[in-house]
């Protein structure tokens, strides 16, 4: 009788100290999950994104103010399907005519296309420019590298059909703007509305850009990658619906039936060169471009303007 007292102590205290394992393992990921989740999604949180922009067209000596004197453009918003609602400027050089959706980089605000603007501009395209979530006067504070931010674009693609009546409408977008111009090119409803798509060093993958980033973090040597990687995409999944996956541009431009330019920065240091590649060759278009330049990450318009734009413009236009 006593031994089988012990032995029944034995395994009711064993499937307690199970059961206090489990839940401190399953505790202690989404402790792990909700920092690396949130750490990516609010990644602008206290980031002043529009002086950033500022800044970035000073450190390429840009004139923004003349710009402006040139170009007031016209301050507006928008509502995606999901209700944010998204801070617009519109140039317009000629009423009906061909529209080019400029998506903007991490960090900045859709002042920071201002040289890209102008080059579309001097060339006979109205621009729109918008703020991506997380930046600017965006009513949504999280970024998705571009997985909810499609669905800005996709807005400004509706506004430029319906409201504009353009001739043609191109999505152009730089860095993760790249991404998020890739995510919405890769819908069906760019393969309905949209033209054409232009990559410029578009950031080929959330998973990949945030390895890089925790790697070299102080003290991320003692947690393995993979641990984190998974406890915050198992995050992203419970309590924001998407995953790394869906936000993995490299794999989802498979998809993409519009036709797409590729804009390689040869002296890339974020988005290298051999992944561009990479990238362009898994497009699923059959009508693609590859365009190369002689400079740092995103800055052909800046150190080449005449023969980034002519490039540009041969490819959509055709």
């Amino acid at each position: 009788m006593k031994k089988r007292n012990w032995k029944k102590i034995f395994i009711i205290t064993g499937s307690v100290l199970g059961v206090l394992i489990i839940t401190a393992v399953i505790g202690l990921s989404l402790v792990v999950g909700k920092m690396a989740a949130e750490g990516l999604l609010y990644q602008n949180a206290g980031n002043d994104t529009k002086t950033n922009s500022i800044k970035q067209l000073e450190v390429w000596g840009y004139d923004l103010e003349g710009f402006r004197a040139e170009y007031p453009g016209q301050d507006f918003t928008v509502e995606a399907k999901d209700g944010v609602i998204v801070p617009v400027t519109y140039y317009e050089v000629q009423p009906g005519v061909a529209t080019v959706i400029l998506v903007h980089g991490a960090g900045g605000d859709r002042v920071c296309v201002a040289p890209l603007a102008e080059l579309y501009l001097e060339n006979g395209w109205n621009v729109l420019a918008f703020d991506q979530r997380g930046s600017g006067d965006n009513s949504d504070d999280k970024v998705s590298f571009g997985y909810f931010e499609a669905r800005d674009v996709e807005a400004l693609v509706d506004y430029a059909v319906k409201e504009l009546q353009a001739e043609k409408v191109v999505v152009h977008g730089q860095s993760m703007g790249g991404a998020t111009a890739a995510l919405y090119a890769a819908t069906d409803h760019a393969k309905e509305n949209l033209d054409a798509a232009v990559l410029d060093s578009p950031v080929d993958s959330m998973d990949r850009m945030f390895r890089g980033v925790f790697e070299q973090m102080e003290g991320s040597e003692d947690i393995p990658t993979d641990y984190v990687v998974f406890c915050g995409d198992w995050y992203l999944k419970l309590f924001y619906g998407f995953s790394f996956a869906d936000a993995e541009v490299l794999e989802r431009v498979k998809e993409i039936q519009v036709p797409t330019q590729v804009i390689i920065s040869e002296k890339d240091e974020l988005c290298l060169p051999e992944i561009m590649e990479e990238l362009y060759n898994n497009i699923g278009a059959a009508d693609k471009s590859l365009v190369r330049v002689d400079s740092e990450h995103i800055e052909g318009a800046i150190d080449d303007p005449q023969g980034y734009i002519d490039q540009v413009l041969t490819f959509i236009e055709k």
